[in-house]
């Protein structure tokens, strides 16, 4: 008589055996709103590595289809369409490895909001399995009420032995800190962990398209770790990368053991790849790993060099022109805006007038001529000379003053 038994199953009875071990990668990726066919190419090179490396599984991150926050984009059918399309064609190339993705799907129920937020499970050329967002958050830069429907209907992924709880970004914050007088208000009132653990998960899965915030990072990792010690239960979190306007997203994916040490940490501000074993990690033979508190300075750096690098190339731009006083202001501008996008794609203009010092003029050269930059000089003398006249009238003889020196600037 032949029994198999999963390895998360033999862990739990205490049997030693030999099983066939799960291997998932964790895919963060940089996604670009609306651009279907980017987006497709990117997952699609992502499979087939994983399915080189010999993955069983490979999790992308939440809306990767087409891009996190697809915003009124969502109110148009052929955008539903190019989503659909997409996800399509993505299981067409799912053979051997299944696939996590999130993507935006049409709620059947017509009495509902048109739309879920949600994330299909693809395998053998087939939309297998769909998780639909649960919580919906309403709140800072998040407006998904109005668009989704809420989950009510939980589920498990059962693939390979394994049973996994597939949550979306805010379904593992509803113990989040809320910040205002009541202590112990709630922005929720129904927790989707504690109704997938009733259906006995072997692990939590997130899918997240989580902003970066540097007064949040720590409560990022706090949330997932108290969530994996809650449940006793590994966490595998997986965040998109990227800029998206005046929204930056991190990365930062993490995987969390059932007693919350955190054993794997991607880059942040950067597209990054994982794989480990699922066995490994649920048998703790994934060993903690130190991570030193970011430094702030560094974090918000980073973070402006990524934003300004994607807002370009995702908006089709090519060059930049800045304006170079001397000051510290105009300086830092042009350090971040030259690593982002190279000395080559930047010129800048010093427009001096009659309150500009020889010694703020020179620092400006002497910056952009360090940094390679192009520089053009461009007296607006004769310029100011104009707006004083024009003003004259209402000045009217006013001792001159600070007025007079910002009109510079403008």
């Amino acid at each position: 008589m032949t029994i198999t038994v999963s390895g998360q199953a033999a862990l739990r009875c205490g049997w030693v055996l030999n099983f066939k071990t799960m291997k998932l990668v964790l895919a963060q990726l940089n996604y670009h709103i609306g651009n279907f066919s980017e987006n497709l190419t990117r997952c699609a090179l992502e499979i087939k590595r994983a399915e080189e490396q010999g993955a069983d599984l490979i999790v992308f991150s939440e809306l990767a289809i087409c891009g996190y926050p697809p915003q009124d984009l969502l109110e148009y059918s052929r955008f539903i369409t190019g989503c659909d399309d997409t996800v399509r064609q993505l299981a067409a190339i799912s053979n051997h490895t299944g696939v996590l993705i999130g993507t935006p799907c049409v709620n059947p129920d017509s009495s509902g909001k048109k739309l879920y937020n949600s994330v299909c499970f693809l395998y053998e050329g087939e939309v297998k399995q769909h998780f639909h967002k649960t919580l919906l958050p309403t709140y800072d830069i998040f407006d998904e009420y109005r668009h989704f429907e809420p989950n009510r209907d939980f589920r498990i992924l059962d693939f390979k032995g394994c049973r996994m709880a597939v949550t979306i970004c805010e379904d593992m914050w509803f113990d989040q800190p809320v910040d205002n007088a009541f202590s112990n208000n709630r922005l929720y009132t129904l927790n989707p962990l504690d109704e997938l653990v009733k259906l006995k998960p072997d692990l939590f899965i997130n899918l997240a398209a989580s902003p970066f915030s540097w007064l949040r990072q720590e409560v990022k990792t706090d949330i997932f770790r108290d969530n994996a010690r809650k449940y006793k239960l590994p966490v595998v979190y997986v965040n998109q990368v990227g800029a998206q306007t005046e929204l930056i997203f991190e990365g930062g994916s993490m995987v969390f053991d059932r007693t919350g040490e955190t054993v794997k940490a991607l880059k942040m501000f950067e597209e990054d790849h994982a794989l480990i074993d699922i066995d490994d990690l649920a048998g703790g033979k994934m060993s903690a790993i130190s991570q030193e508190p970011h430094q702030v300075e560094e974090l918000m750096y980073n973070a402006l060099v990524m934003g300004i690098r994607d807002y370009f190339n995702k908006m089709g731009f090519e060059k930049a022109t800045l304006g170079l006083s001397g000051g510290i202001d105009s300086a830092v501008t042009l350090a971040i805006a030259s690593r982002a996008l190279g000395p080559d794609k930047i010129n800048v203009l010093m427009m001096p007038s009659r309150y500009s010092s020889d010694h703020s003029l020179n620092d400006a050269r002497n910056l952009a001529d360090n940094l390679g930059v192009s520089h053009t000089t461009l007296p607006v003398q004769k310029t100011f000379d104009a707006f004083l006249d024009s003003l004259e009238p209402v000045f009217n003889g006013l001792p001159e003053d600070i007025t007079e020196e910002n009109l510079q600037s403008r």
